[in-house]
């Protein structure tokens, strides 16, 4: 009877231990979707910012702001006025390649498609909330990135504190405004407690990065972390970056662009054998 019951407790153990690991690949493979779509978004603004800045700087003196969606043919970056009743300056497309080479650009003056009106408006009512409300800082020498998104019928905007130095990579100081259907702003989160400058690597290469997720940070790194990996990958020398919490390490691989989550518990097993 107690072989029995070693058995049958053994057996529990490898099924608790399964689904967990069945859980946290779920968990991963969200995060990085999040992630990879993130990436396109603030990838096709960077590159349509310096497109209409390069060849439209007139015109871009006018601009009171951007933003990216996606297509089904890639992506669209619309420039808009400053005025009370905003209209489309200009349209920057990228194919879903995101080859910086290939783009069009079209500098009519039009109205805002319905689909636009509403990333335009949760947009705006982003902007006013990081003025007014005290849970948003801002740093000096950097500027608070507004990405709007409507996907699934879900509306939210990410707040993303912009790099300025090129021999770092600025992760945290991020927020997510969650809206419901008629636009209304239904959640504020903190995604990192502070902001964090990690080094590129420069002429003394660097093949790990780390940084913590400490109290309410979500134990799991974000999708902001992978946005910011995938957009500098090119400018450091990482080979792999680490965010630790009290439960977990979740590990991003760059040459894959692949993201482990592990339990303490087995990142233990596998220092401890190393």
């Amino acid at each position: 009877m107690r072989k029995l019951f070693t058995l049958i407790t053994l057996f529990i153990m490898a099924q608790n231990a399964t689904a967990q690991k069945n859980e946290l690949r779920q968990i991963a493979d969200s995060i990085s979707a999040e992630g990879e779509m993130l990436y396109h978004y603030e990838w096709a603004s960077g590159h349509s910012t310096q497109i209409f800045t390069s060849n439209f700087g007139g015109k871009k003196l006018l601009s009171g702001g951007y933003f990216s969606y996606e297509t089904k043919k890639g992506m669209t970056t619309i420039f808009f006025s400053k005025n009370e009743d905003p209209v489309v300056l200009a349209t920057v497309k990228f194919d879903h390649g995101l080859d910086s080479s290939k783009y069009s650009i079209d500098t009519t003056t039009r109205k805002f498609t319905e689909n636009e009106k509403e990333f335009y408006t949760i947009r705006s009512k982003a902007a006013q909330a990081v003025l007014n409300d005290t849970l948003f800082k801002s740093y000096q020498h950097t500027s608070l990135n507004l990405v709007p998104i409507v996907k699934n019928g879900a509306k939210r905007v990410y707040i993303i504190t912009a790099q300025t130095a090129p021999d770092e990579v600025l992760l945290g100081n991020d927020y997510l405004i969650n809206f419901d259907k008629d636009n209304d702003i239904i959640k504020r989160t903190k995604l990192h407690n502070n902001l964090i400058p990690l080094g590129t690597g420069g002429k003394d290469a660097i093949k790990a990065s780390s940084h913590q997720h400490l109290g309410e940070t979500s134990p799991f790194i974000t999708a902001t972390d992978i946005c910011a990996f995938k957009l500098w990958k090119s400018k450091t020398t990482w080979v792999i970056s680490f965010v630790v919490s009290a439960g977990y390490v979740s590990a991003w691989h760059f040459r894959d662009e692949f993201l482990e989550i592990l339990t303490q518990a087995e990142w233990g097993k596998i220092m401890k054998n190393k």
